[in-house]
C-alpha cells in the first residue's frame, strides 16, 4: 500500500485524528508499515486508546480502502497526502497541516506565481464589493491566483474578480468536494473549474458537516497563500479568524480601510491598528513582494479617459472622490441635472469605466 492510501485508510476510520495518525508513525517509522501490522502488533501500540486500536483491526482491509476510493473516484475527485511531491510547499509548513487534501479542477496552479488570499463578510456593503471585485479582477489580470472560501459574500465576489480577466481562482471548502456549500454556490464552483481553476477540501466525501469545520478550514486558505487580504468584516467576523491563522504562519495580512462609521469596516480598522497593511490598490500589495514580473504593471491601471467631456470627468472625479454615490448625490456633488447625469452614467457604464452597484449606485470600475 503506497502513503496515499495509508493515510486515506486510516483518516477514513471513526475516531482517528491527525494525533493518533502521528503516534502510529513515531511508533512504526513510516506511513507504508501500516498495513504489514498484525493485530497483536496494533493491539501493542502505545498511547492509543482500546476502542481506536479496535476500529482499525476492523477497517483495516484493502476491501474497505477500496469502498472509499470508488466513492471518491465516482464523484471525479482526485487525492493527495502531506507527503506527495505535488502537495503544496507552503501549506505543509504550517502547524496542523491537513494530512490529506480532496479536490477537483488543476492543482497545479497553487505553485504558479503568486497566490493572495481574499475574505470577507457575508454580508457586504455596495463598497467592499466593488473593492472585493476590483482588486481580485486586478491581481488575477497579471496571474496571481486568488483563494478564498466559497462563502457568500465577499468571498464570491473576490472569485468572480479574479476570474474576470482570465484569472485563476481557488475556492477552499468547510465540507467535501461533492457537497458544495452553500448551495446557491455550486454554479460558481462549476464555473471555477471550467476556467482553470481549483477547488479543494481536507474533508473526504460523505463526511458530516459541523460549524466547526469553516474555522477550520480558514487555516487552508492563509497556508496556501503568500498574504491574506480581509475586504470588508465586522468586529467579530470570520475573515478576521483567516487573517489571525496568516499572522501565525508569517504571512503577509493586508486590509481594505472602509468608512469609519461602518460596521462591516470595523474588523480592517481593528487589524490595521494591530500592524495589517492598509492598502487603496494593488500596488500596495505587490510592493511586499521582490517579483520583477509586476514591475511592467505599475501604475498600468489607468482609466481611458480620452474623449471625455468635462461634465463626464467631473462626474468620474467626484464617484472616485466618494467612493460609491447614489444617481442623485452625484447631482448635488456636481451641480448637474439628473437628466444629464443618468445619460453620462449610461454613457459611462458602457465605457466600462464606472459600475452600477444596486439602488442606482455607482462606484469606478
Amino acid at each position: 500500500m503506497n502513503k496515499r492510501d495509508a493515510y486515506l485508510l486510516l483518516k477514513s476510520i471513526s475516531g482517528i485524528t491527525t494525533k493518533t495518525i502521528g503516534k502510529i508513525i513515531e511508533e512504526v517509522g513510516n506511513i507504508d508499515k501500516f498495513m504489514d501490522l498484525s493485530e497483536k502488533e496494533i493491539y501493542n501500540l502505545k498511547n492509543i486508546n482500546l476502542n481506536m486500536k479496535e476500529n482499525i483491526v476492523k477497517y483495516k482491509s484493502h476491501f474497505y480502502l477500496n469502498e472509499i476510493k470508488e466513492k471518491i473516484y465516482k464523484n471525479s475527485i482526485n487525492y493527495i497526502c502531506i507527503e506527495d511531491e505535488e502537495y503544496p510547499e507552503k501549506l505543509k509548513n504550517i502547524y496542523n497541516p491537513p494530512l490529506l487534501l480532496f479536490f477537483k479542477g488543476d492543482l497545479s496552479i497553487i505553485n504558479q506565481n503568486l497566490n493572495i488570499a481574499m475574505v470577507g463578510s457575508r454580508k457586504p456593503t455596495p463598497y467592499g464589493i466593488n473593492c472585493a471585485q476590483k482588486i481580485s479582477r486586478e491581481l488575477g489580470q497579471i496571474g496571481i491566483n486568488i483563494i478564498s472560501g466559497l462563502a457568500i459574500g465577499i468571498d464570491s465576489y473576490c472569485h468572480i474578480g479574479c476570474m474576470m480577466n482570465g484569472g485563476k481562482t481557488i475556492g477552499v471548502l468547510g465540507s467535501s468536494v461533492d457537497n458544495v456549500l452553500p448551495k446557491c454556490n455550486r454554479p460558481l464552483a462549476d464555473e471555477i473549474l471550467s476556467k482553470g481553476g481549483l477547488i479543494m477540501s481536507e474533508y473526504n466525501v460523505d463526511t458530516i458537516v459541523t460549524p466547526g469545520n469553516f474555522p477550520s478550514r480558514n487555516r487552508i486558505i492563509s497556508g496556501l497563500s503568500d498574504g491574506v487580504i480581509v475586504v470588508e468584516a465586522g468586529q467579530k467576523s470570520g475573515a478576521l479568524i483567516t487573517a489571525d491563522f496568516g499572522l501565525e504562519q508569517g504571512r503577509n495580512v493586508f486590509a481594505v480601510p472602509g468608512n469609519i462609521n461602518s460596521d462591516m469596516s470595523k474588523g480592517c480598522h481593528k487589524i490595521i491598528k494591530e500592524g495589517a497593511k492598509l492598502i487603496e490598490n494593488i500596488d500596495d500589495i505587490l510592493n511586499e513582494y521582490d517579483n520583477n514580473s509586476f514591475n511592467y504593471y505599475k501604475n498600468s491601471i489607468e482609466y481611458d479617459i480620452s474623449g471625455l467631456s468635462n461634465e463626464e470627468l467631473k462626474i468620474i472625479e467626484v464617484i472616485k472622490r466618494q467612493g460609491v454615490l447614489q444617481i442623485d448625490e452625484i447631482c448635488d456633488n456636481t451641480g448637474i441635472e439628473i437628466k444629464i447625469v443618468n445619460a453620462i452614467i449610461n454613457d459611462l457604464l458602457l465605457r466600462d469605466l464606472v459600475v452600477e452597484m444596486n439602488n442606482k449606485t455607482y462606484s469606478i470600475n
